[in-house]
């Protein structure tokens, strides 16, 4: 696996997510992220402005997938996965899943499919 290996999902309704992938430091886990929203969408949707404060709340929400807003402002979905015992089945559902999450907030978020 590279550095960042990133997968497209085809969603129902002809929507897509891409995700990327990127193994952990010590070899581990792999940190799965899809971008969700802009930083000005997001900033447009926080209440008093808070981006963090969204993603905590939904956080608050979730338990398999977080949220996070990354270096350039932009709301972040994303899990950690183990490697060890990791079958290529429960790598598919962990990719579909997190798309299909991601999706469906972007579309709450933006309105559209953009990422």
């Amino acid at each position: 696996m590279s550095a960042n290996d990133t997968i497209t999902v085809a969603l129902e309704g002809g929507n897509q997510q891409t995700i990327t992938l990127q193994e952990s430091d010590t070899g581990i886990a792999l940190r799965a992220y899809s971008i969700i929203a802009r930083a000005k969408v997001l900033l447009d949707v926080a209440p008093n402005n808070s981006p963090w404060r969204y993603a905590w709340e939904r956080n608050r929400l979730s338990d398999l997938f977080g949220f996070s807003v990354d270096s350039r402002g932009r709301l972040i979905g994303e899990t950690w996965i183990p490697l060890e015992g990791l079958e290529p089945e429960e790598l598919a559902l962990y990719v579909q899943e997190l798309a299909r999450i991601c999706d469906w907030h972007e579309f709450r978020l933006a309105g559209e499919d953009i990422y």
